[in-house]
């Protein structure tokens, strides 16, 4: 019963924004990148830190990510954009300075790295201002991703990173 409430809430509140709009877009050129993911692991933000360095060789892009720490501890001390539980309202709509300034950001790519679609994913994933959104098949990935790639049963951070730039280096123009 309570899931079910949950549910009620968290989609009343959800309002798929009405500026999402359907249109042909180009990965190239690129000039900003953003990556949502799971930063509960301290492996996993090591590893997205080195991807942003990866993609930001020349210097021109405006690469930023926010990760979400599976707890409820203060994030005062950390040096990176993060929400954790304590941002996130009961029903699943995360909230915040640093959520806000995501969603509303336009990027070009918003590249999603997490194991599976929890509703405040998916809620920051839906009302993303990105022009191109790409990840791992998760469920209801095929609601908001214009790129999903197949990562089997692996859930981790090294496998889905390489899937997804495997995918994006294919429908790349060079």
């Amino acid at each position: 019963m309570i899931d079910r409430i949950k549910n009620w809430l968290f989609y009343r509140e959800f309002d798929t924004p009405k500026h999402v709009k359907h249109t042909s877009v180009s990965i190239n050129p690129v000039s900003s990148i953003c990556i949502l993911f799971d930063g509960t692991n301290e492996d996993d933000r090591k590893k997205v830190h080195q991807l942003k360095k990866t993609l930001n060789l020349s210097g021109k892009r405006n690469i930023k990510s926010l990760a979400f720490i599976d707890n409820s501890l203060p994030l005062d001390n950390i040096d990176y954009a993060a929400y954790n539980q304590k941002n996130v309202k009961w029903y699943g709509i995360p909230f915040g300075e640093k959520v806000e300034e995501f969603i509303h950001f336009n990027f070009d790519i918003l590249i999603v790295l997490c194991k599976k679609m929890l509703p405040h994913y998916e809620y920051i994933i839906a009302h993303s201002e990105a022009k191109f959104i790409m990840g791992t098949a998760l469920n209801k990935a095929e609601k908001y991703f214009n790129l999903m790639v197949d990562t089997g049963e692996s859930q981790d951070i090294d496998d889905m990173i390489s899937s997804v730039m495997k995918g994006a280096e294919k429908i790349a123009i060079k």
